[in-house]
């Protein structure tokens, strides 16, 4: 029933309720004082400005096409402006930004796998759904770099060698890690919540039409 399986998706990605997860989570997750000068740095000036190019960076590579252009335009940069393209390198790599991606992406997947298994025709243990997510590390890896890449350089197009510096310098400070950190293992529990939800809707789905 394809009604019923869209209300289920629907209920499992409320806004609301991912709003709600997210700021109840940071609230948490990220001390009263760092959070206080997160705001303040993304309040006004070039935090307020790369907070703006960030969104409207994500809301663009959401598109397939938009995604394999900005992918391409990093790769060139590489042989063109080195220096942005060493900058924005390296951050990925001081934030450990593949990493936390790796960690949600892996996660997720084992939620949505393990809660999928309840299928009978489905049947996958532990071992079994390690082994898939391991056997697709290394492309997931690169994907993973790419995208980042891809993202970062699209973004930040706008600022200027030295506003990236001064930038990418916040982000690597205390306040900036801890902040990311934050985000990230709340975004990556979301995560997990959401893709085990809907394996479960599937499970449902499923064995009512067999009923």
């Amino acid at each position: 029933d394809p009604a019923s399986f869209e209300k289920a998706v629907n209920k499992i990605y409320s806004l609301e309720m991912m709003n709600n997860f997210m700021r109840n989570g940071l609230v948490e997750a990220l001390p009263e004082a760092k959070a206080e000068a997160a705001l303040r740095f993304f309040s006004e000036g070039l935090g307020a400005q790369a907070a703006l190019l960030e969104t409207s960076a994500r809301s663009a590579i959401s598109h397939k096409e938009v995604e394999f252009a900005a992918i391409q335009l990093a790769k060139e940069a590489k042989k063109g402006n080195t220096v942005r393209y060493l900058m924005l390198e390296k951050n990925i790599q001081d934030m450990e930004l593949v990493e936390l991606n790796m960690t949600g992406a892996f996660s997720a997947q084992y939620a949505f796998l393990s809660n999928l298994s309840a299928l009978d025709d489905m049947p996958l243990n532990n071992d079994d759904i390690v082994a898939l997510l391991l056997e697709s590390e290394d492309e997931m890896r690169k994907d993973i770099v790419d995208w980042l890449l891809g993202f970062t350089h699209m973004a930040y197009t706008p600022l200027s060698d030295e506003e990236l510096k001064t930038y990418l310098s916040f982000l690597s400070s205390a306040v900036g890690k801890d902040l990311n950190k934050s985000l990230f293992y709340i975004f990556n529990d979301l995560s997990v919540q959401t893709s085990g939800d809907l394996a479960d809707v599937i499970v449902s789905l499923r064995r009512a039409r067999e009923l």
